[in-house]
């Protein structure tokens, strides 16, 4: 072999690559493969989370608007009446309670501009209902049961994301074209026709005043059904508001998807917090500071809700009922006789105070976010 050969043939040998070379870069290249991997992951994992977030936002924002238009023409001088209801959860199913969910409720009056989502009466005069004050309810919808003859799904019962928070909407109206659901002698008060009533309709052929007016005997049934709670010994299987998303009548009722939790404080100056509270001092013990009544045995007894109607309401011979029944016969929670459970009187009211404070727990359509989202939102009531 010449020197010309030898030198083509180390020439050749150099730029070849050895095994040892081949498996480093294999490797090197499998690192950087799976990183981008990780990268590209996280990344889409990030705006997945990013886009659940921005979901969750934008339906508290809606919701929180809606409560500002609302209270912001609070009428003090109508009728409140809140429910608050903790109901107890075993998330490990070993017999004990770990916490506690809130199905609250609020009924009351406010002015502004309304009107229906649907047209009425069903007739050949059909029209949309409009008017300047509303009865307006907020709480957590049922879901229709399968059989129509069966009680609705109640919300506890519904898994968390899928809940729904219903708004009705009911407009006082004198309009002589609308049916007159308010003639006390014609008024459906049975269950179906309460049901019905809570659920379809979107006006009250009433006034203020005669609402204030209505005798307790049915103004106890129609709250029961309204709140679906026992009040004057009522108990309605078909009662609270029922969202079917197939029903094109319930969808006025229909205000936001995937709010797992709906909870209603007024702020107590007296002790300077949010009120009611399950556990306020967080120690697990319900039995010396608990908001909620206690059973006989110093249990908790999520039935036994604290409730306030406000302002006040007459029986048949003039004699004024209410007042606030928070706690458990605590000094200074039913420090209100029913005279003085009046507009003068609002902002001290345990339960109702200076401001509402409205807690809730959102999720986002996709599942995303598994545990949703707290927020809470403040509306002051004492401008």
């Amino acid at each position: 072999m010449n020197r010309k050969q030898r030198t083509i043939r180390s020439g050749h040998r150099a730029g070849a690559f050895t095994l040892m070379e081949l498996v480093v870069a294999v490797g090197i290249f499998a690192i950087v493969l799976s990183m981008s991997g990780v990268i590209f992951k996280v990344t889409i994992d990030a705006q997945r989370t990013a886009s659940a977030n921005a979901e969750i936002m934008r339906n508290f924002r809606a919701i929180t608007e809606q409560l500002n238009a609302d209270f912001k023409a609070l009428r003090k001088d109508g009728e409140i009446f809140v429910i608050w209801f903790a109901n107890p959860v075993d998330d490990d199913n070993n017999g004990t309670v770990d916490r506690y969910e809130r199905f609250d409720r609020i009924m009351f009056f406010a002015n502004g501009d309304f009107q229906s989502y649907n047209e009425w009466p069903d007739n050949a005069t059909r029209k949309i209902v409009r008017g300047n004050t509303a009865r307006i309810s907020y709480m957590l919808a049922n879901k229709p049961p399968e059989n129509p003859a069966d009680r609705p799904i109640r919300p506890n019962l519904i898994k968390p994301a899928e809940r729904i928070l219903a708004r009705t909407q009911h407009i006082l109206t004198a309009d002589p074209e609308f049916d007159d659901n308010f003639d006390l002698t014609a008024f459906p008060f049975n269950e179906t026709g309460l049901y019905d009533w809570q659920n379809l309709k979107e006006y009250d052929k009433t006034t203020l005043a005669d609402w204030l007016n209505i005798p307790w005997i049915e103004k106890a049934k129609i709250l029961s059904s309204v709140c679906d709670i026992i009040a004057g010994g009522n108990i309605f299987n078909k009662a609270g508001t029922t969202v079917d998303l197939e029903e094109p009548c319930s969808i006025h009722t229909l205000f936001c998807e995937g709010v797992g939790e709906f909870m209603i404080q007024g702020w107590y100056d007296k002790e300077k917090r949010w009120l009611p509270e399950v556990d306020p001092d967080g120690d697990g013990s319900l039995k010396e500071d608990s908001d909620f009544f206690l059973d006989g045995g110093g249990n908790f007894d999520p039935c036994e809700v604290p409730g306030i109607i406000y302002p006040y309401r007459k029986d048949e011979i003039g004699d004024e009922f209410g007042g606030v029944y928070l706690g458990d016969d605590k000094p200074g929670y039913q420090a209100y006789p029913p005279k003085m459970v009046n507009e003068a009187n609002f902002n001290k009211i345990p339960g109702f105070g200076r401001a509402f404070k409205f807690t809730f727990t959102l999720y986002d359509s996709k599942g995303i976010l598994k545990d949703g989202r707290t927020c809470t939102y403040i509306v002051y009531l004492d401008n």
